[in-house]
């Protein structure tokens, strides 16, 4: 008799439980622009029409998810400012991922940030052209574009690898399945 009574405690608690991560997302998500609310947005609502009708653009799964973290962190973190954002936006647009992730990690280069992040790309560039021998080039704008682009897309790979399996494990935890890290590192 006990257990059927508690069943029905343990069922409202996760429900609340979950309604309250949900509310505390929505409230989180408010400000970035969505499907609905495209045509309010300067530039966006040029294409507003359009991007409705590419659902994959909005979808949270993990496929698109993962590939919006993966390109948008390594175009970020390439020294191509100005460009960043039309790249994400055609990278999202062909190879069907995030549009709001990817356009979210170009906003880690902002003007604010990428005087601390470039010499740091830049370095780590460096590093990696000694560690593997591989060859510099003459010119020193040369050289130091090649080692940030370098530095930019293992730096792009490490940290979108750190945060797709963030992603991963909060998913499969939303989806209350049991974790296989091996599965998810094939993928």
């Amino acid at each position: 008799m006990n257990l059927i009574e508690a069943d029905p405690v343990y069922e409202r608690e996760t429900r609340a439980r979950r309604h309250v991560r949900i509310r505390r997302a929505k409230q989180f998500l408010r400000p970035l622009p969505r499907k609905a609310t495209l045509h309010r947005w300067p530039v966006l609502k040029w294409f507003a029409e359009t991007a409705r009708k590419r659902p994959y653009l909005w979808s949270f799964r993990v496929r698109e998810v993962s590939i919006a973290l993966y390109l948008g962190l390594v175009i970020a973190f390439l020294p191509l400012v100005g460009l960043q954002i039309i790249l994400a936006f055609a990278a999202a647009w062909t190879l069907r991922a995030n549009l709001p992730i990817i356009m979210g990690a170009q906003l880690v280069t902002n003007l604010a940030t990428m005087w601390a992040i470039y010499p740091a790309l830049g370095f780590l560039g460096n590093r990696i052209i000694a560690l593997l021998g591989l060859d510099s080039l003459d010119s020193r704008i040369g050289h130091t574009a090649y080692s940030m682009v370098i530095g930019g897309v293992v730096a792009g790979v490490t940290i979108a690898f750190i945060l797709d399996m963030v992603y991963r494990f909060a998913f499969s935890q939303a989806k209350k399945r049991p974790v296989n890290l091996k599965r998810m590192l094939k993928k």
